[in-house]
């Protein structure tokens, strides 16, 4: 099935009148609050056997990240293989209800090939995906692609009206992309525009305000997303999405690796820290589970429980 089209005009007021502003904050009940978790392995099989084990604990969807340049951080089957490729692929092993992508670094991505990846994953999803973007976390990505990693915010914003203009066929004219549409780019011109996010911190919840898009800060506990979220929902955001790292055992890391903040418990843990979430009003929470694939396994176990633990506290 493909998504009907949606006229330019409908796509301009998605973004910018999706989320009124002005209206007040609220905050999520935890029986309503979505999980995906990226299945991060050592191999194809494992991956392929982590996203099973994901859509057999319950839990919500399937995320994968994005970035360019090696780094022990993110080997092959846990980063290093193309975000679009591999969850077109997972989608047709696995059904889950949403994939996603938190986040794109989209400074790295000409926004016209970005518009044909995003309208194509919409298309074999279903219309069951979001695509997160952020300005970008590894300054060698910059260097990859020759532009300064302090224009990276510049970038992104420029990034995202060029993106949405590549959706509608248009030309654009800015500083970072241009070009003349003789033809809508296909099949953007038949497929619905996905869910866009904004990724990353402070600086990025502005944009997600200005543009109003769902913000989803990343790498951080619920007590450093507090003032965020206030800040965010004072100013009129309405859409909190997270961008977390779990596990239920200390991570041991990898040489060279960096060393993300995780928390770290058992199910009833995880499930406190997903409520404390949704108490901020986030509505979807996107986790790296574990750090090898025993823990993410378990992780995704324990997950599966923690979203049981929440629901029951609810219906209770």
């Amino acid at each position: 099935m493909v998504v009907a089209r949606a006229s330019a005009q409908a796509l301009e007021r998605r973004l910018k009148y999706q989320f009124p502003r002005g209206d007040p904050s609220v905050t999520i009940s935890p029986s309503k609050l979505q999980v995906g978790v990226s299945p991060f392995g050592s191999s194809r099989a494992v991956v392929l056997d982590l996203a099973r084990r994901a859509r057999d604990a319950g839990l919500g969807g399937l995320i994968l990240g994005d970035g360019f340049v090696s780094t022990p951080s993110f080997p092959i089957w846990s980063g290093g293989i193309d975000c679009f490729v591999e969850l077109a692929w997972l989608a047709g092993k696995v059904d889950m209800a949403s994939y996603g992508i938190d986040a794109i670094v989209a400074p790295c991505r000409d926004p016209r090939v970005l518009a044909k990846q995003a309208a194509s994953l919409a298309a074999v999803t279903e219309g069951r995906c979001h695509i997160a973007l952020a300005a970008g976390f590894w300054a060698e990505d910059a260097q990859l692609f020759g532009f300064d990693f302090a224009e990276r915010g510049a970038r992104l914003d420029e990034g995202i009206r060029a993106l949405l203009a590549a959706w509608r066929g248009e030309s654009f004219s800015g500083q970072f992309w241009a070009w003349e549409a003789p033809l809508p780019i296909s099949p953007c011109h038949q497929i619905a525009l996905p869910e866009i996010w904004l990724s990353g911190a402070e600086a990025t919840m502005r944009r997600a305000v200005r543009y109003g898009l769902p913000f989803e800060p990343t790498r951080m506990t619920p007590t450093e997303i507090e003032m965020l979220a206030r800040k965010y929902a004072d100013a009129g955001g309405r859409e909190l999405r997270v961008r977390t790292r779990m596990s239920v055992s200390a991570p041991v890391r990898s040489p060279g690796a960096r060393d993300f903040p995780t928390l770290v418990g058992p199910p009833e843990y995880l499930a406190e820290r997903l409520a404390a979430y949704a108490a901020l009003g986030a509505t979807y929470i996107s986790v790296v589970a574990g750090y090898d694939d025993r823990s993410c396994g378990e992780t995704i176990d324990a997950l599966g429980e923690a979203v049981s633990r929440l629901a029951g506290r609810m219906s209770s």
